[in-house]
């Protein structure tokens, strides 16, 4: 069944509207046909130069939150990014030939794939990543009851061809959604070059751009299909953070509802469920279900006492110990930052050879000699003047 064009870009335009400018960000919007080459990335268009006569405008402050916003964007087009450049695509199918959800959040994943994206840049995302999940559980813990409210099968059974009913929905929602997705972030914050944020958010709307074109094309309801995956896309983060703070609560339940002294029967009965988890994956999913349904049953206000509880339990809490240190390599990326893969002869058509290993030596030596003489020159001038 075909998606009506014009209805779902005004259903969709008005998710994004209510939830605000990083829900657009985080979901690509579905596409109306199918595409024979990917969609362009396209940075905003640059205002016109003022008249001669007109009075010049103020230049925007560095570092203002305006300028950092489109320091990734400026000028950058599809063509100005590595597109061409093999990378493993987001969008996997899988045996059942339809592509697979992301559990793991998109722009993580789609830091691994990027191919302008190294260890070097990983090690400087950490600080970001944790302050993000740090942000986003204190979000949880402070809008617990919301967050239950929509992920009680509220979106899964919610009639979206009602655009008053999705209107609703996206607004309770909005407290939930983060202001920037993680590739904006970075890009805002300088840790990722233009053309690596570029390439980052390209690679995560790929994966996002396939999954609606999917739905559109295989649901027998694609309009309610493809908004149920754009307002479940929007609280992917927050749900990551949800998720990896009851996993981290199950193993120490029992103590702290002890060390919160809760005495209702709910909190009791989930005490019982202290235990480690398993080691395989669907018993260890089934734990965590087990769990996760008594964790519904206290109060609200139980629920976020031990949650709280929990977090301060850490040695720092705001150290999520769910993250895990950033790899961004995989089998077909090469790292150059520290290796000598890019030493070696070159030969020019006119028959020169020129050896990098050695050119770099050389101008190394060059460079420490000139040093040398540098300070010399300056030790006499200094002595000079003592006289």
């Amino acid at each position: 069944m075909k998606l009506n064009a014009r209805r779902c870009w005004l259903i969709a335009g008005l998710a994004f509207g209510v939830m605000g400018s990083s829900a657009a960000a985080q979901v690509a919007p579905p596409p109306t046909q199918p595409a024979k080459e990917e969609t362009q990335y396209v940075p905003p268009v640059k205002q016109a130069a003022p008249a001669p006569t007109a009075k010049p405008a103020s230049p925007t402050k560095a570092g203002s939150t305006k300028s950092k916003r489109n320091a990734g964007q400026d000028g950058l087009s599809k063509a100005s990014l590595p597109t061409s450049t093999p990378y493993p695509k987001l969008a996997m199918k899988g045996d059942d030939g339809k592509i697979k959800r992301l559990i793991e959040l998109p722009d993580i994943l789609a830091l691994t794939s990027n191919p302008t994206v190294g260890p070097m840049s990983a090690e400087a995302m950490m600080p970001v990543i944790f302050g993000r999940r740090a942000r986003f559980e204190r979000i949880i813990v402070d809008n617990l009851d919301l967050y239950w409210l929509v992920t009680d099968g509220r979106i899964e059974t919610m009639n979206l061809n009602d655009i008053k009913n999705m209107a609703e929905i996206a607004e309770m929602i909005k407290p939930l959604v983060g202001r920037t997705t993680l590739s904006q972030e970075l890009l805002n914050r300088g840790i990722l070059t233009r053309t690596q944020g570029g390439m980052n958010e390209y690679i995560v709307n790929e994966y996002k751009q396939a999954v609606t074109a999917e739905i559109q094309f295989e649901s027998e309801d694609p309009l309610s299909e493809v908004m149920r995956f754009v307002l479940k896309d929007s609280i992917h983060e927050p749900s990551l953070a949800y998720k990896a703070m009851i996993a981290e609560t199950s193993i120490k339940i029992g103590n702290l509802v002890q060390k919160e002294g809760l005495t209702s029967s709910a909190a009791i009965a989930i005490a019982e469920l202290q235990r480690p988890l398993s080691k395989d994956v669907k018993t260890q999913q089934a734990q965590l279900a087990e769990f996760e349904n008594a964790f519904r049953n206290l109060s609200v206000d139980e629920a976020m006492a031990i949650f709280t509880s929990m977090r301060n339990s850490r040695k720092n809490p705001d150290i999520s110990p769910a993250i895990k240190p950033l790899s961004v390599m995989h089998s077909r990326k090469v790292d150059v930052s520290d290796s000598d893969m890019m030493e070696g002869k070159i030969t020019y058509r006119d028959g020169r050879v020129i050896d990098t290993k050695k050119a770099s030596e050389a101008h190394k030596a060059k460079m420490e000699k000139q040093h040398e003489e540098l300070e010399k020159k300056k030790q006499g001038a200094a002595s000079g003047s003592d006289d």
